[in-house]
């Protein structure tokens, strides 16, 4: 295992606040230490987006430049003497052995006699260096491309179809559900469910370890879930409907008090009456979260001073029945945008689980759309965390699955999402086919699938929270020939946090081995 002294310290350096906030997304994602616009210590390694800091610091040392837009990379190779092309690709790269992560992109191919390719993915080479330099390019734009994935993401543009009836005088509800359903029915959509499209941010924050890990070496990091935990698992459910709250509610807490399994109910405040020992009962087997008031689907159009006294108004209800604090909220058809995480923030919300990482049919924007990843992250200084696995009325109502294929599917991308050391978040409604007497089996075999295997983390939403708060405040500190972790939080997660080592990434991904 390499020593203390053998590591090379990280520093992030860029000409913009987009990309200063970009680079140092990417480490406090994977939680390696760094220092961020500061002299470079003898010996440490340069990350940057700058041109000009990029030749100056290489005279020291090791520099990866990875240049913010075409006409950057056209100039990088110009002051190298060397040529670039460019040209939208599917890259496709291992993070373990029979696991990879997927984008679509456009990307700078630099050629002559001066380029070194250092990395290379299915004939695209990803990371190159200027032979007789300590200059190291990377082939994308890892800046702008992280910025249009999860800022552009995450906001959801409704259509004018779905504006007009939000604006109409009775809610969308009214509409019998068949014909709802039968509006949105897709088949088409199943075939996105793709690794490219759940997590494309996965393949960008690969490129920036695999970087640091090829050029630097060995470079120290923390788990992102409890030790000896490898991925984890939020059940959460949205219930819509009285019937849902008194009757598929009943049946699914059944399954999971058998398992142990406590879960996320999200409940509407003012759509149908509310008996404070049902949502206590719920409580005890998990947790109550925010699910709007009425459901109605006019969330999103109202302005941020509006969204917040609504908001307000349905944690103040929630909190008075359940007699305890209302810490998250989901929103009605997965509504989510930067201005209802500002006012979730401002009516006093911890996290947020409102944006997919890829749903087949957004019902108000009426297109395939998610925010590309399948972690959490801040967002307007609320946690979001996006639902990662298709919800099942995507793939019964929208798809048309049967209910045992659906488990299927949602099985095998949840195999995916493993490999990658994820976050599964289950959405399942109690209103719908999960919710009936005759797919209690089905229901049964998809939780036992996570149950069963011991390094899944399963934790209700506010518990995820909760530990990514502890994981966010923690650092990596290295001393006396001793990597270890220090931490602010006072707790016993704080305790499980792993301290590893990333020693090498190659063809099956990235070697890591806890410290």
């Amino acid at each position: 295992m390499a020593l203390v002294s053998e590591l090379h310290p990280v520093v992030l350096k860029a000409e913009t606040n987009e990309a200063s906030n970009a680079l140092q997304d990417y480490a406090e994602f994977w939680k390696i230490p760094y220092r961020l616009n500061l002299l470079e210590p003898k010996g440490s390694v340069l990350f940057t987006s700058d041109r000009a800091t990029a030749a100056q610091s290489s005279v020291h040392g090791p520099v990866i430049l990875t240049p913010v837009g075409r006409e950057e990379a056209q100039k990088t190779a110009s002051d190298a003497g060397v040529g670039v092309t460019s040209e939208n690709k599917l890259l496709r790269l291992p993070v373990r052995k029979g696991i990879t992560v997927s984008l679509r992109t456009n990307v700078y191919q630099y050629s002559g006699s001066r380029i070194e390719p250092l990395l290379v993915s299915e004939g695209t080479t990803i990371i190159s260096r200027i032979i007789g330099s300590n200059i190291h390019l990377v082939g994308l734009d890892l800046v702008t491309e992280y910025s249009r994935l999860v800022h552009g993401g995450f906001e959801e543009i409704p259509s004018r179809r779905f504006s007009l009836v939000a604006k109409l005088p009775f809610s969308y509800q009214s509409i019998p559900s068949f014909i709802r359903n039968r509006s949105f029915r897709t088949e088409k959509g199943l075939s996105g469910l793709t690794e490219e499209n759940l997590g494309p941010v996965e393949c960008l924050r690969t490129v920036f370890l695999a970087s640091l890990v090829r050029i630097a070496g060995p470079i120290p990091r923390i788990g992102f879930w409890r030790r000896g935990k490898a991925y984890a698992l939020s059940v959460t459910h949205d219930v819509e409907t009285q019937a849902g709250l008194e009757q598929g509610a009943k049946r699914l807490m059944e399954v999971e008090e058998t398992m142990n399994i406590r879960s996320t109910w999200n409940i509407p405040s003012d759509r149908y009456p509310l008996a404070s020992s049902t949502l206590i009962k719920f409580a005890g087997n998990g947790e109550v979260g925010g699910h709007d008031t009425r459901h109605d689907g006019r969330l999103i159009f109202l302005s941020v001073e509006e969204k917040k006294r609504r908001l307000a108004s349905c944690r103040g209800t929630l909190e008075r029945l359940v007699d305890q604090r209302i810490r998250g909220f989901r929103a009605p058809l997965l509504q989510h945008s930067a201005g209802l995480a500002e006012a979730l923030y401002n009516a006093g919300f911890e996290f947020d689980s409102s944006c997919p990482s890829w749903e087949i049919l957004s019902p108000t924007s009426l297109r395939s759309h998610g925010v590309g990843t399948i972690y959490p992250f801040y967002m307007r200084n609320i946690l979001e965390i996006p639902v990662s696995l298709p919800q099942d009325h995507q793939l019964i109502r929208v798809a048309g699955q049967k209910p045992s294929a659906a488990v299927d599917l949602l099985l095998k991308l949840a195999r995916w999402i493993r490999g990658v050391g994820g976050a599964c978040i289950l959405l399942i409604h109690p209103d719908y086919e999960f919710g009936e007497a005759e797919h209690k089996q089905d229901y049964e075999r998809l939780l036992e699938s996570f149950r069963s295997d011991q390094e899944c983390d399963i934790m209700t939403l506010g518990e995820m929270t909760e530990w990514w708060k502890v994981r966010k405040e923690a650092r990596i500190q290295m001393n006396d020939n001793k990597v270890s972790i220090i931490s602010p939080e006072r707790s016993d997660m704080s305790s499980e946090l792993q301290p590893q080592l990333v020693t090498g990434y190659g063809g099956d991904g990235f070697n890591v081995v806890n410290i």
